[in-house]
Parts: C-alpha cells; sequence; structure tokens
C-alpha cells in the first residue's frame, strides 16, 4: 500500500467534499432566492414565475432520485461529479443571460439532474468509503459547509446585486461554482481508496474488531414489510411536509424585502438562516445523541415554529426580530435533512436502510418542489406572507405529530 503521508488523504476527500457542497447547496440553493424578486421586478413577471425553477429543479431530483444508486454503481463518482459541476455551473451562469422565464425552467431541470448526485447519494457514498472511524464526524463537517457556504456567498450575492446587477451576478458566481467543484472532482475525489493504493482511515482499528461487528448484524426490517406498515407513510408525510415547510427559507430575502428592507438586510436575513441550519446540524446531533430522537424532535421543529412566529410579528419589532426569526427557522431548516434519516433509523432499523431511505427521502424532495412555488404563487395573489407563514406553523404541528405517531408504531413492527 502507499504511504499515506502525515496528513491522511480521506481529510482531502473531506474538504473536497465540503467545497461541493458549499458550491452546490450554499451558492445554488441558498443565494437563488436573494435574486428571486429583483429578476421578477426586470423582467416584469411574478416571483412564483421565477422561483418555479426551483420547483423543477426538485422535481427533477425526485425523480431521478430513485436511480441514482443504480448509476453512482456502475460509472466512476469523479466522472459523475465532473460532468454535474459542469451542467450545474452552465446552466447556474446562464440564467443571467436570460430574458424571459421560460429558459430559467430549462436551466432548473439541469440544475436537477446535477444536483441529484452532487448533493444526494454520492458523498455520504465516498465519506464511508475512505472513513472507517469518525465517518459522522467528517461527514458531518462536510455537510455543515452546505450552511457555511450559504452565509459567506449570501453575503457576497447581496453586495454584487447593488454593485453589478443580477445578470453578471449569476455569471460571477457560475464561475465561482465552477471554481469550487471541478478542480476537485477532477484532481482529488476518488471513489475508494484502492484506486490510489491506499486504505481507508481507521482501517486498521476496524480490522482489529471486524469479529465483534460480525457478531452484531444488522436488525430492521425489509422495505417490503416496512410499506406494509401505517409506519412507513407516517414517516413519509414527516419527512415530505418537513421538506415543504423547510421551503420558507427560500422565501426570506423575498420577504425581508417585501416588509420594507434593503436587499443587504435579505442578504443577512439568509446568512442568519444558514447559520441557525449549520450549528442546528451539530446541536440536534449531540441532543439526539444525549437525549433521544424525541427531544431532538422538539427543539428542531419548535426551533423552526418559534422562527416562523417570530418572522411574522417582525414588520412590528424591527429588524432584530426578523433576524432572531431566521436563525431559529435555520435550526428547524437543518432538521429537516438531519431528523429524518434518524427518524427512519429508529423505526424501521438498519438491515434495509438505504432503500427505505431513498424512497421516503422522495417525500423531502417533492416537498420541496411544491412548496417552492406554492408560497411563492400565494404570496404573489395575497401581497403578503402572512397565509404562508400560518400555514407552515400547521405544518410543523402535523410534522411533529406523524412522527411522534412513527415512532410509537415501531413496537409493532416485531424486531
Amino acid at each position: 500500500m502507499k504511504k499515506q503521508g502525515k496528513i491522511h488523504y480521506a481529510w482531502w476527500i473531506m474538504v473536497a467534499s465540503a467545497s461541493i457542497y458549499a458550491a452546490s447547496v450554499g451558492i445554488i440553493v441558498s443565494c437563488a432566492p436573494i435574486l428571486y424578486r429583483v429578476v421578477a421586478e426586470d423582467l416584469n413577471v411574478g416571483v412564483s414565475e421565477i422561483s418555479l425553477y426551483t420547483s423543477l429543479m426538485y422535481l427533477t431530483i425526485t425523480i431521478l432520485l430513485p436511480f441514482a444508486g443504480k448509476i453512482l454503481n456502475k460509472f466512476d463518482i469523479r466522472y459523475i461529479l465532473t460532468i454535474a459541476g459542469i451542467i450545474n455551473v452552465v446552466a447556474f451562469g446562464l440564467m443571467g443571460t436570460y430574458h424571459s422565464v421560460f429558459p430559467f425552467y430549462i436551466s432548473g431541470i439541469a440544475l436537477g439532474i446535477g444536483s441529484t448526485f452532487l448533493i444526494y447519494g454520492s458523498i455520504p457514498l465516498i465519506m464511508n468509503n475512505w472513513f472507517k472511524a469518525k465517518v459522522g464526524t467528517s461527514l458531518g463537517i462536510a455537510m455543515a459547509f452546505m450552511g457555511v457556504g450559504g452565509a459567506i456567498f449570501a453575503q457576497v450575492t447581496g453586495i454584487l446585486i447593488e454593485s453589478i446587477g443580477w445578470r453578471s451576478t449569476y455569471i460571477v458566481l457560475g464561475v465561482i461554482v465552477a471554481i469550487l467543484i471541478l478542480p476537485f472532482s477532477i484532481f482529488v475525489i476518488r471513489s475508494k481508496p484502492e484506486q490510489l493504493n491506499m486504505t481507508a482511515y481507521g482501517a486498521d482499528e476496524v480490522d482489529v474488531n471486524a469479529s465483534k461487528v460480525e457478531k452484531a448484524p444488522e436488525t430492521g426490517v425489509l422495505k417490503s414489510g416496512a410499506m406494509k406498515s401505517p409506519a412507513f407513510y407516517l414517516v413519509m408525510l414527516f419527512t415530505g411536509l418537513f421538506g415543504l415547510a423547510s421551503t420558507v427559507s427560500f422565501h426570506v430575502p423575498n420577504f425581508v424585502q417585501s416588509v420594507g428592507f434593503t436587499a443587504t438586510m435579505a442578504a443577512t436575513g439568509v446568512t442568519c438562516v444558514t447559520i441557525g441550519q449549520t450549528d442546528g446540524k451539530f446541536l440536534l446531533g449531540a441532543i439526539n445523541d444525549k437525549f433521544g430522537i424525541k427531544t431532538a424532535l422538539f427543539v428542531g421543529i419548535g426551533g423552526g415554529m418559534i422562527g416562523v412566529v417570530a418572522l411574522l410579528i417582525s414588520d412590528s419589532f424591527g429588524i432584530g426580530m426578523l433576524y432572531a426569526g431566521a436563525l431559529l427557522f435555520g435550526i428547524g431548516f437543518s432538521g429537516s435533512t438531519l431528523l429524518p434519516p434518524v427518524v427512519i433509523r429508529e423505526v424501521f432499523g438498519g438491515r434495509d436502510y438505504a432503500s427505505i431511505y431513498t424512497t421516503i427521502m422522495s417525500a423531502s424532495t417533492l416537498g420541496v418542489a411544491v412548496g417552492t412555488t406554492l408560497f411563492s404563487y400565494l404570496y404573489d395573489s395575497s401581497g403578503s406572507y402572512y397565509t404562508v407563514f400560518i400555514i407552515v406553523i400547521v405544518l410543523f404541528i402535523i410534522t411533529i405529530s406523524s412522527s411522534l405517531f412513527s415512532l410509537n408504531w415501531k413496537k409493532k413492527l416485531n424486531y
């Protein structure tokens, strides 16, 4: 085996993964809503007509996600990520050249194709191949850059819009996405350590304890059995509605401007959401480990609900209340990606986890697809986010209820 060096190559894989997340989520997903309003005003269309491209993006992900695993297993991941990166760079950068809404929809579908592989599935698979110890820590650090990237580039986006206009902003951000993804996907990412004649980080430790691991096989139910249980559909309801409610994050910048604040303040609101999202992953993970999933659910969903209430009343209490609400909602937003996998494993076990997880998470991406346009339409129809925020509060109530019911159903699965 090749000498690993002072810094194990697995940590470079983590850095590459963090950079890819910062670009594909931190810029393409988190910064897109900052541009909705200015683009809509310039093209003289409703915000819902522009945000529909994000719905199409997530709808495309929903359709492709069940097939992504087969593609990732068949082809080299670095080639898949490179092609996906190029697709996203071109689709996002070209938005600065459009003069009508229809081309945005084409870009949205293209972004869905690229994001299926850049955001979902590939990075956790790579990290699991390269880390046999500290898997959770390394993946958690990489995933945190979804929020870190959003926090940094939301500010950059706000400044760019006011200084060079939205068209040049898309092009500049597209170039940054290329810089953050392509060098890493081409030169750093490798699917497995064996491709570089190396061993995974912590592999020696795993080998020593291999016999112990073999004596503790995974328990749980098969997907076919899970789908016959009401718990499966309760978890799917929980995951889908959580994804739907989380799309309020896309509307924070437009909401901030709709109540009279500037684009720069809107960007700061997005930064507050992403800070809450980043810190929330660590907070909810620690609460889950120490106090259990039910406590984590109450803290995550409760934080999101309080955050929405704070946003709802912020026009009366000022920008400080708005930033606090955005921060708390960010904690709830973090739960939409962190809590469903934990609930799925808690309810159904690990025996057929990957198959069950992929199917249920499709409900989340579908929820995001619906919510992005639905909430924009409600705003365009009423000129206010009041109705949207009331609906989201109701969604949070249903979300916590369905998750608790599914956890209580676990005992009836008999495994």
